[in-house]
């Protein structure tokens, strides 16, 4: 080695002797300029030469011992990023029942487990004194309206004052708004199922005072089942509504595919995550609170180059890169040191933007050991 720089020295030294010494003299920069370029092109002329010789003495010097590689072939083909979150199953139609009104329960209806349908009475209070008010009502609004439709009659026959007509109108009319509100008072009674469901649990017991803010019942639907997603908002821009995911229910043995239904747009402060729904089907299979595991591709293409990640490697100032065979003769080649502009990663591998074309062998056995320029020989396991 020490001969072959001895040798392209003295090559250069002799053309710059050649090139005349009036224009360095003379500072011509431009002539300057193009001498250094022409050296600079022999030179690295010289050494390619010179690096090609020395491959084909190694290739001729039997007693030689080279590292040994293995190689593999830089291909491009599927890829994709995806990652795990877990979630709980939620429901818009799970909810606890409370009474409107106070007042002894009189009855419970329902039992835990049992289905009910919309508007069924589940449990009952006491309002024998709203019943009795509005028995009183109904008899007072009879009176009111024989009165009025007699008070009308004398009306349209032009008998009798103005007065006595509004007067019997007034009365009637402000006996319907009595009964409609002792009606309502009456209603707020009754704690009945605002939808179809399931009776989960049942709080209220026979004999008992109630009040509002006391529950009664809960209800479970089996329908309006979602699954809330807490992602890290490294993610945000790479979830879209309708993209698919898939779903691992462990405790009931149940794998699916779902269909993301909504982004959340807020971030948790706390947590620095977002929230992701995707709806369920009402299949009976899924109850509230259940939790489930979720695998997100976020990434994914067709055709993209990929190096397996222990072949990307690290240099002290960060930057990566890796190392390719260059084939001579008989299994010997040339370590080449490629830097590399890197996408996407995943458990295995990583994206290559730059820096490898596909078809090119890359060192992968022995990696960690070679050097630039090295001479190796490539071997197959």
């Amino acid at each position: 080695m020490k001969k072959t720089q001895l040798i392209v020295a003295v090559s250069a030294a002799a053309v710059l002797a050649s090139c005349g010494s009036k224009e360095s003299a003379q500072g011509d920069t431009a002539a300057l300029t193009a001498q250094r370029d022409s050296l600079a092109a022999i030179i690295a002329k010289a050494e390619g030469e010179l690096a090609e010789i020395d491959l084909q003495l190694a290739v001729l010097d039997s007693s030689a011992q080279w590292n040994t590689v293995t190689l593999i072939q830089a291909g491009a083909g599927q890829f994709q990023h995806d990652f795990n979150v877990y979630g709980t199953v939620k429901s818009d139609q799970s909810v606890t029942l409370y009474p409107e009104s106070a007042g002894r329960i009189q009855r419970v209806v329902v039992r835990a487990g049992q289905k009910v349908s919309a508007g069924q009475v589940l449990v009952e209070l006491d309002n024998s004194v709203v019943q009795s008010s509005l028995a009183e009502i109904k008899t007072q609004l009879d009176l009111a309206q024989t009165l009025f439709d007699k008070q009308k009659r004398l009306w349209e026959q032009g008998i009798g004052s103005e007065v006595q007509f509004l007067q019997a109108k007034t009365q009637l009319e402000g006996l319907q708004k009595r009964l409609s509100t002792a009606q309502k008072q009456a209603a707020m009674a009754t704690v009945r199922a605002p939808f179809a469901g399931s009776v989960d649990e049942v709080f209220a017991k026979q004999g008992e005072y109630a009040a509002p803010g006391m529950p009664m019942a809960r209800l479970i639907s089996s329908g309006g089942l979602r699954l809330e997603l807490d992602v890290p908002e490294t993610y945000i821009t790479r979830l879209k509504v309708g993209q698919k995911i898939a779903l691992d229910f462990n405790s009931i043995g149940v794998k699916t595919t779902a269909s993301i239904s909504q982004v959340g747009d807020f971030i948790n402060p706390d947590s620095r995550t977002f929230m992701v729904s995707v709806n369920l089907p009402s299949n009976g299979q899924y109850k509230p609170n259940m939790m489930a595991s979720a695998q997100v591709v976020d990434y994914a293409s067709t055709s993209v180059l990929t190096l397996p990640n222990r072949l990307i490697l690290q240099d002290t100032k960060g930057a990566s890169y890796t190392y390719v065979f260059v084939p001579a003769q008989k299994g010997l080649g040339n370590v080449e040191r490629r830097e590399l502009t890197l996408g996407v990663s995943n458990n295995d591998a990583t994206e290559v933007l730059s820096g490898l074309k596909a078809g090119e062998q890359v060192i992968d056995r022995g990696i960690r050991s070679v050097q630039n320029g090295e001479t190796v020989k490539s071997v197959n396991e």
